[in-house]
This record gives C-alpha cells, structure tokens and sequence, in this order.
C-alpha cells in the first residue's frame, strides 16, 4: 500500500481544520446573545410587574411588552445576518460548526413558537405555550454542551448546566405563572444575557492586545 503525499496533505490540511479554533465566539455573537437575554429578560419581568399590578393596564401596554422585544431583536439579527452575509460562521471547523449550531437552535425556535403557539389557540389553553419556554431552555442547554466539548471551556459547561436546571425547573412551575415568569427572567439573564457579556467582553480583550 503507498501513500500519495497530496492525499496526505489534504488528510492533514483536514485533521487541522477539525481542531482550528480560535478560542472565542465573535464579537457579534456575544452582542447578540446578550441583547436577547436582555431583552427577554426584561420583558419577563414587566409581565411579571403587570400581572402583579392593581391598576388596570392597557391593552397598548401589554402589546408593547409582548411585542416590542421581539421587534427590536429581529432588527438586530437582520442588520448583522446582512453585514456578515459574505461570512456568517467566521472561519474554522469548530467556530463555523458552533455558529451552525446556534442558527439552527436558532430557526427551531421559530417553528416550535409557531407550533406551541397554534396549539395553545386552538385548544384555548394557554398552559400549552408555557411549555415553549421549557424546550428553548432544553434546546440551549444541549446546544452549550456540546460548545463545551468542542471549545473545552469550564464555564460554558455550566451555562450548559444552568439551562438544563432551568428547563426543569420551568416544568415544575408551569401552573404556578408568576414563579414560572421571574425563573424565566432569571435565566435569561444568567444564562444568556452573562454568557452573551463574557463572550464580547472576552473577545474585546483578545483584539485589544498588541
């Protein structure tokens, strides 16, 4: 058996992209998680601040809550899906794999939002949707640990945890709305918006060097 040096070069050039890894989300990524663990996060509480109220709300209210953050967000990741367009995963193996696997966390949230939301219309019960939240949690639990093995950092391991914990805890409290509500935001911000900050921050640092 010989071996042909060019697929030799190639199987190497391969093997070393697999491994290529610059040891950070970008900064974009980071920017983005944390404005939507923000966002989100906030918009947890104010439901929770107006279901708690005595006053009477207004309707306007209430939408502007539940809509407005998701106005803002679909702006922000229109605005960078169309400057990085030309690029969007960055390069390298393990950065363009873990930027796939976020987008395609991503596009599932989307469908299931579509799909619990249907269903909870259609059956007139609004427990239904609740359990949304709960598969998100889960689906960014799973999209952590497995950025955790590729990237070997410690602490992403324990957003993975963090998430995992929260979808459970999320299911325990589905018929209690207003725990259900502040656990939520509480996540949000643990879990996405201080990840979202440790990853911009980390990669400033990183650019900022000589």
């Amino acid at each position: 058996m010989t071996l042909d040096p060019k697929t030799a070069e190639a199987d190497l050039a391969f093997m070393r992209a697999l491994v290529e890894d610059d040891g950070s989300h970008s900064r974009d990524f980071g920017l983005i998680y944390m404005f939507a663990g923000v966002l989100y996060g906030l918009q947890c509480f104010a439901n929770w601040a107006l279901m708690v109220s005595a006053t009477e709300v207004s309707p306007l209210i209430w939408m502007a809550v539940g809509w407005g953050p998701t106005v803002l967000f679909i702006i922000v990741i229109s605005h960078n899906s169309w400057k990085n367009r030309a690029d969007p995963y960055g390069s390298g193996t393990t950065k363009r794999a873990v930027g796939a696997a976020f987008t395609g966390a991503g596009i599932a949230n989307l469908i299931l939002a579509l799909i619990f939301g249907w269903v909870a219309y259609q059956k007139r019960d609004w427990s239904i949707w609740l359990l949304f939240p709960v598969v998100v949690c889960a689906l960014q639990g799973a999209i952590w640990f497995a950025t955790a093995i590729l990237r070997r950092h410690f602490w992403y391991g324990v957003t993975a945890i963090g998430w995992f914990v929260s979808a459970m805890g999320l299911g325990v409290l589905v018929d209690q709305t207003l725990d259900y509500i502040l656990v939520l935001g509480l996540a949000l911000f643990a879990w996405m918006a201080l990840p979202g900050f440790l990853i911009l921050r980390s990669t400033q640092q990183r650019t900022s060097k000589p």
